[in-house]
């Protein structure tokens, strides 16, 4: 069988603010203790991976505590959401009347918020935090990561690390299931794209 990578991207548990549908971006808050004890249930799901990565902010390090107590976490600014300045824990009927808003969901990729940040800047740490873990595995020899990430995080590494012709916001990514992308160690070296991801839904660990 041929020498394989896999990488797990999972969105970080569900917290209040996705329930209302906030902008939640930097402003790091909890999880609900609903989600942390649902992620505790499915424990197993994490005893597959070899090395995990995870945000810095709390949600993210908070699910990847809870599905992988076993490992030591490497956790990093690079895999942040998008911070969204002033428009961070709005939602879109606080903003739908403004303009610049309005103009940033026509174009997200080419306005910033106000006070926030760039998307262009949002990919240059993620691909700067991906390259790092690409020499992390080559150089410790690990196969099969898990990172813990955000919703803008994954759909972005989704568009750019798989052959699928689908844009940034044509993506579905759950609370419930991570994407698991795989790569043979010479696509990993040459940092080529994957050559196949499947959803891996979280409870499908505890159902075997």
């Amino acid at each position: 069988m041929a020498d394989i990578v896999a990488v797990t991207l999972l969105r970080h548990g569900i917290t209040k603010a996705n329930l209302e549908r906030r902008y939640l971006g930097w402003t790091d808050i909890p999880l609900l203790e609903s989600e942390i004890q649902k992620l505790k249930a499915v424990q197993r799901f994490g005893l597959q991976f070899d090395y995990c990565v995870t945000s810095d902010l709390q949600r993210a390090k908070r699910t990847a505590e809870m599905l992988c107590p076993q490992l030591e976490k490497l956790e990093t600014r690079a895999f942040r959401e998008l911070h969204f300045g002033e428009w961070e824990m709005k939602t879109y009927d606080d903003l739908k009347s403004n303009l610049d808003y309005r103009a940033w969901i026509d174009a997200p990729e080419s306005i910033t918020p106000p006070g926030g940040e760039s998307f262009q800047a949002m990919k240059e740490r993620i691909d700067a935090g991906f390259e790092q873990l690409r020499v992390t595995v080559l150089e410790h020899g690990i196969r099969n990561i898990l990172l813990v990430a955000h919703g803008g995080v994954i759909r972005y590494l989704l568009t750019k690390l798989t052959t699928e012709d689908k844009q940034f916001f044509e993506w579905s990514v759950s609370h419930d299931a991570g994407i698991r992308l795989i790569w043979e160690i010479d696509n990993w070296k040459g940092g080529g794209k994957c050559i196949s991801f499947q959803e891996v839904p979280l409870m499908a660990r505890e159902d075997g």
